[in-house]
């Protein structure tokens, strides 16, 4: 992505808040005839060491992960808030309208998990990050059950070897006009405006 300067982040701490307040991803690769396909997935960040690792899993009935995994290198995209900045925040009045926004791009290679245990483990993993009560419940589901569920779906695993992180939230601005900005959107009756005025906080803080 453009990614200048002053957006550009290398925080690995940042990203991986990123991934975790929007872990529904766009998982981008070629299909059958080499066109552009995309599958919008949940994907669970984790890192040993400085190593990035995105986990998840899709439908077996999507052809998407057989085309993947005869690529060497995808690209997940992990699309953050997003506000409209109206120029009135700024100083002078020869300005424009723009947008800020927080965008996370990570490429590597796909590797599959398609065993019964390892599915089983992996889908544990995300009942941990999304919603740890539903574990019982799905330990309590009869086994042929479960063992119909894991077969309708692949699992794999991603390990990243390179991620840009582009936090655009107004650096290029006087101090004053930032803050206007971030007083403006944490005031906002709007969600995402008011993630987009956390985040320029913690740029700050």
């Amino acid at each position: 992505m453009y990614l200048p300067k002053h957006f550009a982040s290398n925080d690995l701490g940042h990203a991986l808040q990123l991934a975790a307040e929007h872990p529904l991803a766009l998982l981008l690769g070629p299909d059958a005839q080499g066109q552009g396909f995309g599958s919008h997935l949940p994907l669970v960040a984790s890192t040993e060491g400085d190593a990035l690792t995105l986990e998840g899993h899709m439908a077996r009935a999507n052809p998407h992960w057989g085309w993947l995994q005869q690529q060497t290198t995808l690209l997940a995209v992990f699309s953050g808030p997003s506000a409209y900045v109206s120029p009135r925040h700024y100083d002078s009045l020869q300005n424009v309208p723009t947008w800020n926004y927080a965008a996370l791009h990570a490429w590597g290679a796909i590797e599959l998990i398609d065993g019964a245990a390892d599915k089983d483990a992996l889908l544990k993993h995300l009942i941990g990050r999304f919603e740890p009560e539903y574990a019982e419940q799905w330990r309590g589901l009869p086994e042929a059950y479960q063992h119909k569920l894991l077969g309708a779906i692949v699992g794999f695993r991603i390990r990243v070897t390179r991620w840009e992180l582009k936090l655009k939230l107004s650096q290029n601005r006087a101090a004053t006009e930032r803050q206007r900005i971030r007083d403006a959107l944490g005031a906002s009756v709007s969600a995402d405006d008011r993630r987009v005025a956390a985040w320029m906080a913690r740029l700050e803080d």
